[in-house]
């Protein structure tokens, strides 16, 4: 046997595999691009920040699990879940009734679809909220009664709802 011949196989056996690998090379870097663009398309809220002033949503991630009980049924309100968290019955009201009632009543009185984990979410962020705004108010006026605090927190939530749920009938908010 010939060693041109022999060299020669072998250079286009090599040239084979090149090809076959560019082709292994292209079809991994296609996939590769579509599963990026996959990624991309993901929504990422990161956080979501209520100022009874005015209300926000920066960012909002990972998953949301309302409406679940301690022993795992998925059924019942949230305000149902709410067992009083507080020391101070003020904020009791606030937490079990006001809230709920505030978002319910622009849901309805405005014939907005609003998805009732949105509403949850909302409910649970803004409870979460007012053991501070009330500390706030207490602290700037310290001369207010408790009823009187928890009037002023109560408007709040109403103007904040109403603001916020205007931007989110209007696209701006999500």
């Amino acid at each position: 046997m010939n060693n041109y011949y022999s060299w020669d196989q072998w250079i286009q056996q090599m040239m084979e595999q090149m090809q076959q690998q560019q082709r292994l090379i292209e079809e991994l870097t296609q996939k590769l691009e579509h599963l990026q663009s996959r990624e991309q398309t993901k929504t990422v809220i990161e956080k979501i920040e209520y100022h009874f002033d005015q209300l926000k949503i920066e960012t909002l991630e990972g998953t949301l699990q309302i409406g679940l009980t301690p022993t795992g049924s998925g059924e019942g309100n949230i305000e149902d879940l709410y067992t009083g968290q507080t020391d101070e019955p003020y904020l009791d009201e606030l937490m079990g009734h006001a809230v709920p009632q505030a978002i319910d009543d622009y849901v309805v009185n405005h014939k907005l679809d609003l998805p009732n984990d949105h509403r949850d979410h909302m409910i649970k962020d803004i409870n979460q909220q007012l053991p501070e705004r009330f500390k706030e108010h207490k602290r700037k006026e310290p001369n207010l009664t408790n009823e009187e605090i928890t009037q002023r927190v109560a408007e709040e939530i109403q103007r904040s709802v109403t603001q916020y749920l205007e931007q989110y009938k209007s696209g701006g908010a999500s």
